[in-house]
């Protein structure tokens, strides 16, 4: 007869490896918190130089397309606000982690 009992099996323990870890950032799986937030200041700082470029041209009169002007100016507010929101998170899961009892 069986019985309804089984016995406990050990925890195993975690096991942290630079090997695991270059596997998962390959494997995609999960996106890791450096790149996006390395995209999300490049992708600024492109945006920051077509923008600037567009206001150059909106000056010296050579501005044929003054809605793309706009919308790229726009572009580069929502790219800083985003990095702004990046960095703020970042900050405070810092600060939580700090604060933590071990």
């Amino acid at each position: 007869m069986n019985s309804f009992f089984t016995p406990v099996q050990p925890i195993k323990p975690i096991v942290f490896s630079n090997e695991k870890i270059a596997k998962a950032e390959n494997a995609g799986d999960a996106v890791p918190f450096a790149s996006m937030l390395k995209e999300a200041v490049n992708e600024y700082g492109t945006l920051q130089q077509t923008a600037e470029q567009d206001a150059a041209a909106l000056t010296m009169g050579d501005a044929d397309n003054l809605a793309q002007i706009q919308i790229s100016s726009m572009k580069e507010q929502a790219a800083l606000q985003t990095v702004v929101q990046l960095t703020s998170r970042a900050v405070n899961a810092y600060k939580e982690i700090m604060q933590m009892q071990i």
